[in-house]
């Protein structure tokens, strides 16, 4: 399909169908691996007798790394090309997943994450701008929605296979899962295409018309704004997510008298509640807008936060987790075809995947505050505490513009 009509076209291609289906796949794995320490932590803090401060800077050592390797993979995805990136990222941290199992320190733990973690956040911008250069305005937001439904399935996978492998082989094997990481490399390399959108674009660079990756243009005055509020909304968001989810499993285990196997039950069901909210949300967003229904999920996801700790009865707590994840999760699915519309071709993964990985890196230390105030206070205070979070990122928000009829980087 021809750039230009890209925004005005009312079909999705077959390349669009196959990148769609080829970005959840990657961010599924992403996240599957991504989960596998935050629901092994307590197996792995009684085989190795790290304390709770050692464990939130292991949890938050993939965050560290997903901040460097975003802002690079960005340019790279901007440079030679949005598949050659993902090929690369999926290859990276499935490598240094599978190795993570033969690590016996604590320093040597945290390094293998910390890599693993540069391919885990160069994944998601690179996916997402592929698609959303591929999927015409109409469906771009649905299409970053189920993208970002990995972020319900990949948890869920790795809740699954926690809950069969732990108990008979122990923590270790698990991860030995993250080959699949792999398989999906190979398979990118052989059928997905650019966009012909970023194709047009290396056409302009080797004809001298513009500069592909040129971080200068990421200050200009139209730009900058933009970057910041972005970063200063997933920021919150990102403190938010990170820092609750990575200790929710423990805290169903330890505030809630839950083990870790029945744990996974409710992440499970907490998973598909996300599921559905990012669905959901995709189509009211491609319908009325980007920015009202961001608003509405924000204040409700407040509102979950709250109750969600409040819940005290393990069946009551059952029942209300897959609403949890409908009301929290789907924010998170606006930004891979929001954030991909606010700029130009030229810098567009280097941006998003750059804002997308600054609130990664960021939030590395959000596990550790989430344990240093659950010490002094309690951990289920520190979840409720995260509410606020969803609160002030409201404002960020409002200083950005409503792009549905304006699409890529023309508005």
């Amino acid at each position: 399909m021809h750039p230009h009509a890209l925004e005005n076209s009312t079909k999705l291609s077959g390349n669009a169908i196959i990148a769609i289906i080829f970005a959840f796949l990657a961010y599924s794995i992403d996240l599957m691996d991504w989960n596998f320490l935050t629901f092994l932590a307590p197996a792995i803090a009684k085989d190795t007798g790290f304390n709770a401060s050692q464990m939130g800077l292991l949890l938050g050592a993939p965050l560290l790394g997903a901040g460097i390797g975003g802002i690079i993979s960005g340019w790279i995805a901007d440079r030679v090309g949005r598949v050659k990136a993902m090929v690369l990222t999926l290859s990276w941290f499935s490598l240094f997943t599978v190795i993570f199992p033969f690590a016996q320190t604590f320093t040597a733990m945290f390094i293998l994450r910390l890599l693993a973690g540069v391919g885990l956040g160069a994944q998601w911008g690179v996916g997402g701008t592929l698609v959303a250069e591929t999927v015409p305005t109409k469906y771009r937001i649905r299409a970053s929605a189920m993208i970002q439904c990995a972020a319900a399935i990949g948890p869920i996978i790795a809740a699954l296979a926690v809950r069969q492998m732990l108990p008979v082989f122990g923590w270790r094997p698990v991860f030995f899962i993250g080959a699949v990481g792999f398989l999906l490399a190979v398979a990118c390399w052989f059928f997905l295409k650019e966009p012909e959108i970023w194709l047009e674009a290396k056409e302009k660079y080797i004809a001298g018309e513009v500069k592909l990756a040129d971080l200068r243009r990421i200050f200009e005055p139209g730009i900058l704004g933009r970057v910041i509020a972005c970063c200063i909304l997933l920021i919150l968001l990102g403190w938010a997510y990170y820092g609750s989810m990575s200790w929710i499993p423990s805290w169903l285990a330890s505030s809630r008298g839950m083990g870790i196997v029945k744990s996974m039950n409710y992440v499970v069901a907490l998973n598909v509640g996300g599921l559905i909210g990012f669905l959901a949300f995709g189509f009211i967003a491609d319908r009325w807008g980007r920015k009202p229904p961001a608003y509405c999920a924000l204040f409700v996801s407040v509102l979950a936060v709250l109750v969600f700790v409040s819940i005290k009865d393990q069946n009551t707590l059952f029942m209300f987790v897959p609403l949890y994840g409908l009301l929290t999760y789907p924010i998170f699915g606006l930004f891979g075809g929001y954030f991909s519309e606010l700029f130009p071709t030229e810098i567009r993964s280097t941006t998003v995947n750059g804002i997308w990985n600054v609130c990664r890196l960021a939030s590395f230390f959000s596990p550790y505050v989430i344990a240093w105030v659950g010490s002094k206070v309690s951990l289920t205070f520190a979840i409720g505490a995260t509410s606020l979070l969803y609160l002030l990122a409201i404002f960020p928000l409002i200083y950005l513009p409503e792009t549905k009829k304006t699409g890529l980087g023309r508005c």
